[in-house]
């Protein structure tokens, strides 16, 4: 099976129906029953700094005590239902003391630098998504200043090992990563699927047989691909990988590729805001 990494965005006019130009009512895109596998996002940090770790984790603590960390949430709908922490399940002797950080101290804050909604750039140039804004009311609330520090996220590692970021926060899988990392706080869970256009014919994931598949690299999803779902990669005619869902999307708008396996946060999100139908 061919991989292939792709940083080519694809042609800009709209698709529809009856193709390009076309007057008829514009594809929708939605995703297959059937679930590629589910997934729990915490926050990476360093081995060996759990002091870190248990700061932020009890910063986050607080912010759910106070309200924050909804509030946030109510500003990106298609993850707040994916939200996992609850005030009432958080005692006060868990949090962090507002302004209790060194305020001498910068926290670098580590994300994908297109992952909306958990992390992304904004066309202006600054940061946004719901991991970006939960990260900057922490530094807030502790005291401390904020830096961001956007990267391809296939060089995370790379970036965390070097000292150019103290965490990695950007909608980040723990489950098979546990002993890497000295992990905060489970803030979010998340189901992988796949995505495809509503007129597309593929209903089921054996209907993926002999499609051609997208799928961002060093992803949840990649991972499931090459691992416990090795059988089900090993139907498709190919699977792309991309350096982010974004372009991704846009080949599956221009009929590049058939199907893209991706979490239902960000896809619902891409699905959302795609400019073609709104």
């Amino acid at each position: 099976m061919k991989r292939i990494i792709s940083t080519i965005l694809s042609a800009a006019c709209v698709f529809t129906l009856a193709g390009c130009g076309s007057s008829s009512q514009p594809v929708t895109y939605e995703f297959l029953d059937e679930t590629l596998g589910t997934e729990s996002y915490a926050i990476g940090f360093r081995l060996g700094e759990e002091e870190l770790a248990e700061t932020v984790t009890a910063a986050v603590k607080a912010l759910v005590k106070n309200g924050t960390y909804s509030e946030i949430a109510e500003k990106y709908p298609d993850i707040k239902d994916y939200l996992c922490l609850d005030a009432e399940s958080i005692s006060d002797d868990e949090i962090a003391e507002e302004g209790s950080g060194d305020p001498n101290f910068t926290f670098k804050h580590g994300f994908d630098l297109d992952y909306p909604p958990y992390s992304y750039l904004q066309d202006d140039g600054t940061v946004g998504g719901f991991d970006v804004e939960l990260c900057q009311a922490v530094c807030k609330y502790l005291g401390w200043g904020y830096e961001a520090v956007p990267f391809n996220w296939d060089f995370k590692d790379a970036e965390l090992n070097a000292h150019s970021c103290d965490c990695i926060w950007s909608g980040f899988t723990k489950e098979g990563r546990e002993d890497m990392y000295t992990w905060g706080i489970t803030y979010s869970s998340n189901t992988q699927m796949i995505m495809v256009a509503s007129n597309s014919g593929i209903k089921s994931l054996n209907d993926l047989a002999g499609k051609n598949v997208g799928v961002q690299i060093s992803t949840s999803a990649a991972e499931m691909l090459e691992g416990d779902r090795a059988d089900l990669a090993a139907t498709f005619g190919d699977l792309k990988v991309y350096e982010t869902y974004t372009v991704a999307f846009n080949d599956l708008k221009a009929g590049a590729i058939d199907a893209i396996a991706i979490d239902v946060t960000a896809g619902s999100y891409l699905i959302a805001n795609d400019k073609n139908n709104n």
